[in-house]
């Protein structure tokens, strides 16, 4: 018996890396999930790998009308969701003085604001399921910013309040 059977979740950027490592915990912990991601072989391949507990759909987080229709595939699939872990992110590596207004609003867009649209239009499946779990992903950059990653560091510090408030 697993920590985490009958449960349903929904991980963001679970097709590689981290998000990879969560959900095949998850997975081996008992629970079915639906890998949210932008990389559309990759997930569907880990999918194809995990069997019917999983399922791809492809999500760019940053599409706020995007959540409505992964949640509802979600829902459709495995029911009501009981746990979200916000883990899509990026970095984008450049001198403070190199960054352009895109660039911050980009990360912004994908390190903030996905999490923001995903906890609040998650919210009505969790009530359908009778509560759940909000893990938004951060990074130590958004407890103690290192010189060189001034506009990461203020989007996780970003994530880290709106985390704490919600909460």
């Amino acid at each position: 018996m697993g920590l985490l059977d009958h449960k349903v979740a929904l991980i963001t950027g679970g097709a590689q890396g981290m998000g990879a490592s969560h959900v095949r915990k998850f997975v081996e912990e008992g629970a079915r999930v639906v890998i949210a991601d932008i990389l559309v072989e990759k997930g569907q391949s880990l999918a194809d790998e995990l069997g019917d507990v999983a399922a791809f759909v492809e999500l760019d987080v940053t599409q706020a009308a995007a959540w409505d229709q992964v949640i509802a595939r979600t829902e459709s699939t495995f029911g009501p969701v009981d746990i979200l872990v916000n883990n899509a992110g990026i970095d984008v590596m450049k001198k403070f003085v190199d960054f352009t207004e895109a660039d911050v609003q980009k990360m912004f867009e994908v390190n903030f604001f996905s999490q923001f649209h995903g906890m609040q239009k998650i919210l009505p499946s969790m009530q359908k399921a009778g509560g759940g779990s909000i893990v938004n992903i951060s990074s130590d950059e958004g407890l103690r910013p290192t010189a060189g990653n001034a506009v990461y560091s203020a989007s996780k510090f970003a994530v880290t309040g709106l985390t704490k408030a919600v909460a």
